[in-house]
């Protein structure tokens, strides 16, 4: 069976949470630092990958072209290559959107439609 001590478990999870909370008064501003870097750092690594993968696509696409000039042209694969593209294209435009304009000072979004309930 299955011995559990609890008054060590209650102790070590007071102790954590105790941790947890000194953590968050003492270091707020700079985790939303650490934050603010990671996602800068993160975008920039996804705009670079981004150039890369464009490239790699293109690529693919004359391959297949050139099997299609030889009567082997493989829909499955173009469909897979082309959908890539559109969702690695589309989707730092939908991120800038869904995260754009949400400040407080100025709340307008990609396409300059302001936030009628201020």
């Amino acid at each position: 069976m299955l011995n559990v001590n609890f008054e060590k478990l209650k102790m070590y999870l007071l102790a954590g949470l105790l941790v947890y909370a000194l953590s968050l008064i003492l270091f707020s501003t700079e985790s939303y630092a650490a934050f603010e870097s990671l996602t800068k750092t993160g975008g920039e690594i996804f705009n670079g990958m981004k150039k890369i993968i464009f490239v790699a696509a293109g690529f693919g696409i004359i391959a297949i072209a050139i099997g299609a000039v030889f009567g082997a042209l493989n829909w499955k694969w173009l469909s897979v290559i082309i959908i890539g593209v559109v969702v690695i294209a589309g989707t730092a435009a939908l991120l800038k959107y869904l995260t754009q304009g949400t400040g407080a000072e100025v709340d307008v979004d990609v396409f300059g439609i302001t936030d009628t309930l201020k």
